[in-house]
């Protein structure tokens, strides 16, 4: 539950290697490149390489080939690979030409059955129709127009018998008309309108229909089947080269992916002469996979691993490490942005406080385990990151909702084992009213611790990093610690204990000096630096600090009540249920049973979904807004990219 620790490294060698390096680096999976050419140092006689990659051609090739040919890319070892990776290109084209010529021919007869297909279609409506198409359209005087119109289009018919065209009805489904309508050359601009405006849809009789419909239907049958046996020794012809060829075609795309990988990783590389650089971070615990990798070469490297801290000049990646439980919580995390390399790794405190929070606030055992099973699902099925946080809070809703004595609303089913386990039914009856104050008051109180921690993290931050302003003056360090505190001691002592504590030797230690030290905080930090305490002058310093004191004592008020939204949320929960559980007992009978499984799962997924929420906001500006900063910069080793088909 921390920061992977980094090393630098940097190596050294001659151009002629470094193809192979940068495949060798790619392969580890982890190796962080830099930009070398941007130190300083190599700024002199730098030549950097920008070269388009030559692979890049070969993988949409073979990327293209795969999707015409419905075959499946797969990575596979290349290690046997009988082909130079320069006649790459050359393969994949005499392989592309090949599928090219197939692919036509099988587009070509593709095309000719479907249009058979479709004539076919509109010739079995004309089966009826006794006429040779070939005199039909000898016609030199007469237009003749074969199609179908809606059943509601020809029933109007009647109101045109004034219009010169004859129609014929040959056939008849639910929705169409099939039928063919007959007007002189000279009024088929007239009469195709009209038909148009009652939605007559043509259909056009292909030249090669000769004879009657019925020969012209046995001859296009026959067509078709002799367009699917060709259709068929095609498509096995393409078949046999894909089978034969797989797997040189796998060992190539393969190949290629690494190629392509390694040969985009020649921008970060510096030239001088004849000589490269390469510069990256590597994790610590993986050093001597890296370095057996590099060694491996047999080349003349010069391979130097230093700490990370070597360069101040590179801000070191970080990759979070954390236990299975709370590893999903670095979603979270990545969101908000990463830790930089020196702060701490805020996962495990999002983890379990998002887990306690969601839990408190959602507590009910059904749906809690129904929101496990569902992250298991999505996590498993549907490779999700929200379902491993899914089973998390789940499991955490059903601890709570067991100490509430609900099971999907229901405050009844576990009250014997209330009475057996705590000698009474509920161990927190949520919905009584004697529960309500308890519940809001616990909530806040819990603000308070969880608001104290978070100041404290600051503060191990602040004296991590040797930062006296951050650790000490801020109002997240120890002088805001001890005012906020201090405070809080003050108002319970009044309100709960009957003490007051408001006097001149708790106030003036304890309130005012804190808040002085928070107030000039930056002038204390100059004089500490040896600098002049108020470089733009008192006034403008005053002005500033007191508005900023002001945010500053309103927002200790405005973060502690926002963590009244969690007992809120108990309260409305149980609500929400009570209501369930009300409309269910109205209903009653068989359809009880489905007001009751509807009601759930309204609750499960409106509010589950709200409280999700309103806890990541707690996580956000009550928590992460004191002690993280979220500027570190992400751990990205160099890998294969693989092309989709």
């Amino acid at each position: 539950m921390s920061i992977e620790k980094m090393s630098l490294v940097t190596i050294r060698g001659d151009k002629e290697s470094l193809d192979e390096t940068l495949l060798q680096c790619t392969s580890s999976g982890c190796f962080h490149p830099e930009m070398a050419s941007s130190l300083s140092e190599y700024a002199s006689g730098i030549v950097t390489m920008r070269e388009e990659n030559p692979y890049a051609s070969v993988l949409r090739n073979l990327t293209d080939i795969a999707q015409s040919t419905d075959m499946d890319l797969n990575f596979t070892n290349f290690d046997q690979i009988a082909l130079e990776s320069k006649d790459f290109s050359v393969f994949v084209s005499k392989l592309d030409t090949k599928l090219k010529k197939l692919r036509n021919k099988k587009q070509g007869i593709e095309n000719l059955t479907a249009s058979h297909t479709q004539t076919l279609a509109h010739l079995t409506h004309l089966k009826e129709l006794g006429q040779n198409f070939d005199d039909i359209f000898q016609c030199k005087y007469l237009e003749i127009r074969f199609g179908k119109m809606p059943v509601e289009s020809y029933e109007k018919l009647h109101y045109y018998k004034d219009k010169p065209f004859v129609i014929f009805s040959y056939d008849k489904d639910a929705g169409y008309h099939w039928c063919l309508y007959i007007c002189a050359t000279d009024d088929k601009r007239l009469v195709d309108g009209l038909f148009q405006s009652l939605y007559f849809e043509r259909i056009h009789i292909p030249d090669y229909a000769h004879g009657t419909p019925a020969q012209s239907i046995a001859f296009i049958e026959k067509d078709l089947k002799r367009e699917e046996a060709e259709l068929e020794a095609v498509n096995k012809e393409i078949s046999n080269i894909i089978s034969h060829d797989k797997d040189m075609i796998n060992m190539v795309y393969s190949k290629s992916c690494v190629l392509a990988a390694a040969f985009e990783m020649r921008k970060y590389a510096a030239f001088i002469k004849d000589e490269f650089i390469l510069i990256g971070f590597v994790p610590v615990k993986e050093e001597t996979l890296f370095t057996n990798y590099i060694q491996g070469l047999d080349r003349n490297l010069q391979l130097s691993i230093k700490p990370p801290e070597s360069d101040v000049r590179l801000k070191i990646p970080v990759k979070l490490k954390n236990n299975v439980i709370l590893k999903p919580f670095e979603m979270f995390v990545n969101i908000y942005g990463l830790p930089s390399y020196k702060d701490i790794d805020p996962t495990p405190f999002v983890g379990i406080t998002y887990i306690f929070l969601f839990g408190l606030m959602f507590g009910d055992v059904g749906q809690g385990l129904l929101f496990s099973l569902l992250g298991l699902y999505l996590s498993k099925k549907k490779k999700m990151e929200l379902g491993d946080i899914l089973a998390r809070i789940g499991l955490s809703s059903a601890f709570f909702g067991f100490f509430y004595g609900s099971t999907f609303g229901n405050e009844t089913w576990l009250m014997p084992i209330h009475q057996a386990l705590f000698g009474r039914t509920h161990f927190i009856h949520v919905m009584a009213p004697s529960s309500t104050n308890i519940i809001l008051i616990g909530a806040v109180t819990i603000g308070i611790i969880i608001i104290i921690a978070s100041m404290s993290m600051n503060v191990v931050l602040g004296i991590k990093k040797k930062n006296i302003e951050r650790a000490v003056l801020s109002h997240n360090g120890i002088a805001g610690m001890v005012f906020y505190v201090g405070a809080i001691f003050a108002a319970l002592g009044t309100m709960v204990l009957g003490l007051n504590l408001m006097t001149p030797l708790y106030i003036i230690p304890v309130i005012v000096l804190p808040l002085l030290i928070v107030f000039f905080k930056e002038p204390i930090a100059h004089l500490l630096q040896k600098k002049t305490p108020f470089p733009h002058g008192f006034g403008g310093f005053f002005v500033e600090s007191f508005f900023e004191m002001f945010e500053i004592l309103l927002s200790f008020v405005s973060n502690t009540m926002s963590f009244l939204r969690v007992g809120g949320f108990i309260l409305s929960h149980a609500g929400m249920m009570a209501v369930v559980l009300t409309l269910t007992e109205m209903v009653g009978g068989g359809a009880s049973i489905l007001v009751m499984i509807i009601g759930n799962l309204f609750v499960m997924g409106l509010e589950g979904m709200i409280v999700g929420i309103q806890v990541l906001r707690l996580e956000y500006y009550e928590i992460f807004s004191r002690f993280f900063d979220g500027d570190g910069k992400a751990f990205i080793p160099a890998t294969i990219t693989k092309e989709k088909k």
